[in-house]
């Protein structure tokens, strides 16, 4: 009996410890969004893979000009799909955005649309290696 009962207790620890794709990116968006709304440029752009399909520097700038030229900025995501290509590993996340940017010289813009995020998987995570256009960060660019 305690056999069972520790093989039972085994099999759902395990069970526990999956997480599906869907999760893990809303997860790193979540935490990404964290970033952008506390103006956290290296939090932020921790998410942003070195491997990045555009300009990662100019792409950094125009985020923290958000920072800089907006007294608030937010950004939400749901995850409608994702799909891993099993070669490669690479996450394609289909969402939805919902933007927010307050200024006090230019009032508040409010966006809100669908967007593809393209993400590899490292020891650390998830990280951003292509984003559709026109991108949900980086509102300013340079």
């Amino acid at each position: 009996m305690k056999k069972i009962f520790f093989l039972l207790c085994f099999a759902l620890a395990g069970c526990a410890a999956v997480v599906s794709p869907e999760t893990e990116v809303a997860q790193t968006l979540g935490a990404m969004n964290q970033a952008y709304r506390d103006k956290d440029a290296d939090g932020f752009m921790a998410f942003i893979s070195p491997e990045y399909r555009g300009d990662r520097d100019e792409f950094q700038i125009a985020v923290e000009n958000d920072f800089a030229g907006f007294a608030q900025v937010d950004c939400r995501m749901s995850v409608f799909q994702v799909l891993i290509d099993p070669e490669t590993g690479i996450y394609t996340a289909s969402v939805y955005y919902s933007r927010t940017a307050r200024s006090p010289r230019f009032g508040t813009d409010n966006r809100g649309g669908d967007a593809v995020l393209t993400f590899t998987k490292d020891e650390n995570g998830l990280r951003v290696i292509e984003m559709s256009s026109p991108a949900p960060y980086g509102l300013i660019n340079p």
